[in-house]
């Protein structure tokens, strides 16, 4: 190996010195930049200067667009033509409504009559405070007339060992429609309360006292129950009303109606609704009444009665056995009439067992049949299937009585003496298509 000597390599021992700093250019950056920064931020201000107004004008602009939240607006007034509303710190110039409704009203020629300017409809105020006015004015037709509601209990004959009381069949709601000095005369039905002749009644008083049984129709299930007078305190009897069956003014259509009682199955109970149909029959032997649906929804539990706007009994809830939450169907209690005053008055029901329609004028001549009332059928083991009355005939006389309508033939069956035995004229289609008139006799029998 062949040694090598530093002297060999004299570059080796030099030495690498540092650049020397050159103060002066570092001083003349340092001044650039500074100028620069000067220059870029006088530049800036005068922008941000001349810009600012601008916005801020801008800016204030959209702030006073807020307008103030107002529950109850302020009342217009009806003898300027403009108002003022204050929109934050600016007032704006808006025309009223009565202005708008006016210029509307020029434009198309019409004018209100004598002269009144017409207001717009459709305030949610103005609806509201209309639906709150007639529901007070429901309460105040049905105030009255609820008072006179009652609750009925059948009192049985035999007596509770532990307390010697009487014991009590189930109970029904009723309501006074006749008082007078002598007695209260009360409507429900028979359908809770047994067989029982005594009753218990109380009153919305809270007063109670025991009924006796003036009449029953097992047709309807309606029954009478009168309290005499002097079982009530003179003070609370006059704080009892009676509510009157309405008068001879068959319902209609799309009248209004209250139902009161329990209707929906709960008690004291108070809807509001109209009458949809009049077109419903309410068929019974040897009857046939009007029914009224109505809009209102109620239950297979429920009963009580509709009043018209006179606080009125206008009809007798009908509850429908079979269905659950059906609308609310009423038995016309202006046809009731003669059937309550029947039992009012202790009389017996005619029955011969004819389920009918009444033959009307129009059909008589559209499908060439008697005028009558047609029989569509006749209850088993009834005096009408005994004298051989069949489904199919046409009634026309009762006794020697014309009964062109199911009304007229109950009437006429009424007036008839229990066990006697009437004539009954009667069309029977025979095997060549035609009519032919039939004599039977037929025993009157009494519920």
């Amino acid at each position: 190996m062949v040694d090598r000597n530093d002297q060999d390599y004299p570059f080796i021992k030099e030495t690498i010195k540092k650049r020397p700093v050159d103060k002066k250019a570092v001083i003349q950056r340092l001044l650039t930049a500074a100028l620069c920064g000067i220059v870029f931020g006088v530049s800036a201000a005068a922008a941000i200067a001349a810009v600012m107004p601008s916005m801020l004008d801008i800016f204030e602009r959209e702030a006073s667009v807020q307008e103030t939240v107002r529950l109850s607006p302020p009342a217009a007034s009806k003898t300027e033509p403009e108002e003022t509303v204050s929109v934050g710190q600016e007032e704006t110039e808006v025309m009223s409504q009565n202005s708008r409704a006016a210029e509307r009203s020029e434009e198309t020629g019409t004018a209100a009559a004598g002269g009144e300017q017409q207001e717009e409809t459709g305030n949610t105020d103005d609806l509201s405070g209309h639906i709150i006015n007639v529901y007070n004015e429901i309460k105040m037709i049905a105030q009255e007339p609820q008072k006179a509601l009652v609750r009925v209990s059948g009192i049985g004959e035999t007596q509770d060992l532990l307390d010697h009381s009487s014991l009590t069949y189930g109970d029904e709601e009723g309501i006074v429609f006749l008082k007078n000095q002598e007695a209260f005369y009360i409507l429900t039905v028979s359908e809770n309360l047994g067989d029982s002749e005594n009753y218990r009644v109380v009153f919305s008083t809270g007063d109670s006292a025991e009924g006796t049984l003036c009449g029953e129709d097992a047709r309807t299930g309606l029954m009478v129950i009168r309290v005499p007078a002097k079982e009530i305190a003179e003070d609370a009897a006059e704080n009892i009303p009676a509510v009157p069956l309405a008068g001879e003014a068959d319902q209609e259509q799309a009248d209004p109606v209250i139902a009161i009682g329990s209707p929906t199955g709960d008690r004291n109970t108070l809807i509001y609704g109209n009458i949809t149909s009049v077109q419903g029959r309410y068929q019974i032997a040897d009857a046939e009444y009007m029914m009224l649906t109505t809009d209102m929804v109620g239950s297979s539990d429920g009963g009580g009665v509709l009043l018209n706007m006179e606080g009125h009994i206008t009809g007798i809830i009908s509850a429908d056995g079979e269905d659950k939450g059906t609308v609310i169907r009423a038995v016309s209690a202006v046809q009731l009439k003669p059937l309550l005053e029947m039992l009012s008055n202790g009389e017996g029901i005619r029955y011969l067992g004819i389920l009918g329609e009444t033959v009307t004028e129009r059909q008589s001549e559209d499908l060439e049949i008697p005028q009558g009332v047609y029989v569509d059928g006749v209850e088993e083991d009834s005096p009408a299937m005994e004298a051989g009355i069949q489904s199919g005939d046409i009634l026309c006389k009762i006794d020697g009585k014309e009964v062109l309508t199911m009304k007229e033939y109950t009437a006429a069956l009424q007036k008839l003496t229990p066990g006697q035995k009437a004539k009954a004229s009667l069309y029977r289609r025979n095997p060549s298509g035609e009519y032919a008139e039939v004599e039977l006799k037929v025993f009157i029998e009494e519920q």
